[in-house]
């Protein structure tokens, strides 16, 4: 095995598998006999340098699998490791659990690298199933960043469902209580532009993690019409966001929740 230091490996570790998180991303060989991170779209793309010795003990702990030609890119051993590091758990309970990495862009133009219990996540399932596309989901999993840091929820224990950010672009000196008062103030901005009816859905299903079916009982809304309600307002939580083009958010319809008629009992 290497003998690199442990926290050296375990630093760098984590500076070069994050990047490598990105399925665009992948590790290329250099003349020089260093490595180097090749990511689409990326202006930081190539500049960062990795020693071959670092590759070498990054491979023999299953972190890096071998890629097109002589590329390499993060193994399912290394996503496990990120994902521990990321959630603060052990290694073991990463990988018996339905978690995974996503880049979720923040509001200063970059992405940040989160985890999220896929498993636990309506908007995860419902996308999956091709009941939300991309936009929609993205809205929505913008909403949840807001709402994990604005920590609005208790934490009585690890809440592995909420996203860990790791490393945003922005100022390394921001207070924490800077942080959260602007999180918060994004929230209520968000759900005061999705309006009334609609922002309640948002906050149970985005923020609090309530299924569809929970939603509806709760507010004695018509079997299925959920769904609808929901596609709704993260179409509105999008056009908040800028995610989509003009034209089409321009035709949004308009909706309240004054529309739905109580479920009637069977």
């Amino acid at each position: 095995m290497s003998a690199i230091p442990e926290h050296e490996l375990q630093r760098e570790g984590r500076r070069v598998l994050r990047k490598l998180a990105d399925s665009k991303a992948h590790l290329e060989h250099l003349p020089n006999g260093s490595w180097t991170v090749v990511q689409r779209g990326d202006r930081e793309s190539g500049r960062m340098r990795i020693a071959s010795g670092l590759i070498k003990a990054f491979r023999e702990r299953g972190w890096l699998e071998a890629a097109e030609g002589e590329a390499l890119r993060l193994g399912a051993g290394g996503r496990s490791w990120l994902i521990a590091e990321l959630a603060g758990i052990d290694i073991s309970a990463a990988q018996h659990q339905s978690l995974g990495l996503r880049l979720v862009q923040n509001d200063r133009g970059g992405e940040d690298l989160v985890v999220v219990n896929q498993a636990e996540s309506p908007l995860a399932w419902l996308h999956a199933r091709g009941a939300l596309d991309s936009v929609q989901f993205e809205a929505g999993e913008r909403l949840r960043r807001d709402y994990t840091l604005a920590q609005l929820e208790p934490r009585l224990c690890t809440d592995l469902s909420a996203p860990v950010v790791l490393g945003g672009n922005g100022p390394k000196t921001m207070f924490i209580s800077d942080t959260v008062l602007a999180a918060k103030q994004r929230l209520a901005k968000a759900l005061g532009a999705v309006g009334p009816g609609l922002s309640d859905v948002l906050f149970d299903v985005c923020c609090a993690l309530k299924g569809l079916e929970t939603a509806e009982k709760e507010k004695s809304w018509p079997r299925r019409s959920g769904k609808v309600v929901l596609a709704l307002a993260l179409d509105r939580l999008a056009d908040h966001y800028g995610l989509r083009p003009a034209a089409i958010s321009g035709r949004m319809r308009s909706w309240s929740a004054d529309n739905l008629e109580p479920a009637r009992p069977i």
